[in-house]
């Protein structure tokens, strides 16, 4: 069927964060706008979906002191406050449990004091895990990069205990091991955390509930047409334009239609889903083809529902280390409302490795991965799990020189606009800030294009750091860090021996 519509000045498809974020600056510049988002909820993986007659989010979401387009957006739409400051990080060995190793924002000498003698590694080999990082944000990536692995493994003084800690610190964040990740793009993130160092937020609850469902009631409120269950099929370009839109609406027996594009259109979807429309779409984005380069890699979650409140668990995060499968975690039972007993929503970082698995078999498996590490939990305590692995709606994660490909917002089609966490953006910004900040973009171009004469959209820089500085820094410390290597080498010589 085709069919000609009155359709607003602007679609946007696509209804995760990049796209609201799109849509919410456009209608603000004064132009009609729509959002359709072929499932029945907004949000994508920020979201959340309802299993089993529970809400669950797509996984554990937290809102780092850098994320500046993401507060400003929050800010805007008057949600900050479903928001809670965190003020620790915690870190269970082995054997420990309930006695966790407290981690702060290195706000003060006396934090870095702390950290050093936690114990979760060697103090010396904790000194030369800083040591990397600052030798990392000595490193200008101006143009090239390389990846997380080749960077580590060619530093002389960093032994294996410190290569763990920071190759532990990415994949847990990230979903990728060191060999796929881009040392560039870490870097950035390390930049941008050591600029804005404050206290991390996360939600009071699920995101559905106090993030995204807000938001789309402001949306709607500001005169944005939303519609779900819209799925886009296919496109259709003619010379400068992108003409016509396949759509369809009501699922896989819904009614499929294509309607004629009159305006602008912004494409708001996942990087693989954007190559999929083919080289009449890829070959004008800029650069040309590149997105085809890019690759997303599964962050699961796991949330583990229990029947009474298992005693000595903090209420911030909590990193399992030495974890086979990078489990980071939190018990959201604490703060949630009318939430009275654990719920532990579980960050699995290496979920790939589960791939072969059935549903059973994989929450076994982590599972008692967790009770290794709190023998307090058993069998028993467990009243239901929700396993989300993500296999077919993973993580953008930025691999070595990936951020060469990475597309800008606007395109060589003079009413095609793209936004999703895989554009264009400094090294390190990915994830939440990523898609907040392409969906600015995204709002800028259609300014540019339908209203020259209004204010820019603002997009905030993130922080960094000049590599010249941190390359005096790492030259001063290069001696106290030659001592420090011959010592940590020392004592795991006499550990050796000891065992």
């Amino acid at each position: 069927m085709s069919r000609t519509t009155g359709a607003p000045a602007v679609t946007v498809v696509g209804g995760g964060l990049a796209g609201m974020t799109a849509a919410w600056n456009i209608r603000r510049i004064g132009v009609p706008v729509r959002l359709l988002e072929a499932s029945s909820a907004l949000g994508g993986m920020a979201g959340a979906k309802l299993i089993d007659g529970r809400v669950e989010d797509h996984g554990v979401h937290v809102f780092p002191a850098w994320y500046r387009n993401t507060f400003q957006l929050l800010e805007e739409v008057g949600i900050t406050g479903n928001l809670r400051e965190c003020d620790n990080f915690y870190q269970l060995m082995p054997g420990e449990f309930p006695a966790f190793r407290t981690f702060r924002s290195l706000f003060t000498l006396g934090d870095f004091v702390k950290d050093i003698r936690s114990g979760v590694t060697p103090a010396p080999d904790r000194l030369l895990f800083y040591y990397g990082l600052i030798d990392l944000l000595s490193r200008d990536y101006t143009g090239r990069d390389e990846s997380l692995h080749d960077f580590l493994h060619s530093r002389w003084y960093l032994t294996e205990p410190a290569v763990t800690d920071i190759e532990h610190l990415f994949v847990a964040s990230s979903a990728a091991e060191s060999r796929a990740a881009s040392a560039a793009s870490f870097r950035g993130s390390i930049a941008a955390f050591s600029k804005d160092p404050g206290r991390v937020r996360m939600p009071r609850g699920d995101l559905q509930q106090w993030i995204i469902g807000p938001f789309r009631q402001r949306l709607e409120a500001e005169g944005v047409e939303v519609r779900t269950g819209v799925e886009l099929l296919g496109v259709s370009v003619s010379g400068d334009r992108l003409t016509a839109l396949t759509l369809r609406e009501g699922g896989r027996d819904g009614e499929t239609a294509v309607e004629e594009v009159t305006g602008h259109v912004v494409l708001a979807v996942p990087h693989g889903r954007l190559s999929g429309f083919g080289p009449a779409v890829t070959g004008t984005l800029q650069p040309p083809y590149g997105v085809d380069r890019l690759t997303s890699r599964p962050l699961g979650a796991l949330h583990v529902y229990l029947r009474r409140r298992l005693p000595g668990l903090p209420d911030e995060h909590i990193r399992l280390v030495g974890s086979p499968h990078a489990i980071t975690l939190i018990d959201v039972g604490q703060v949630r409302e009318g939430q009275r007993t654990t719920l532990l929503n579980c960050v699995v970082g290496r979920v790939s490795r589960l791939a072969e698995l059935s549903e059973t078999e994989a929450v076994k498996v982590l599972v008692e991965e967790l009770m290794a590490y709190m023998p307090e939990l058993t069998w028993d305590d467990i009243e239901h799990t929700c396993y989300q692995p993500h296999f077919a709606a993973p993580f953008f994660a930025p691999g070595p020189d990936s951020d060469r490909h990475r597309p800008a917002a606007s395109t060589a089609l003079a009413n095609l606009h793209i936004a999703g966490d895989f554009c264009a953006a400094p090294p390190g910004v990915a994830g939440m800030e990523g898609a907040v900040r392409s969906g600015l973009a995204a709002a800028e171009s259609v300014r540019r294009a339908l209203r020259p004469g209004a204010s820019p959209v603002l997009i905030h820089g993130i922080g960094t750091v000049g590599p010249s500085k941190a390359r005096a820094l790492r030259r001063a410390l290069a001696p106290a860090a030659a001592v420090v290597r011959l010592l940590a080498g020392r004592g795991h010589a006499r550990a050796r021996r000891r065992r």
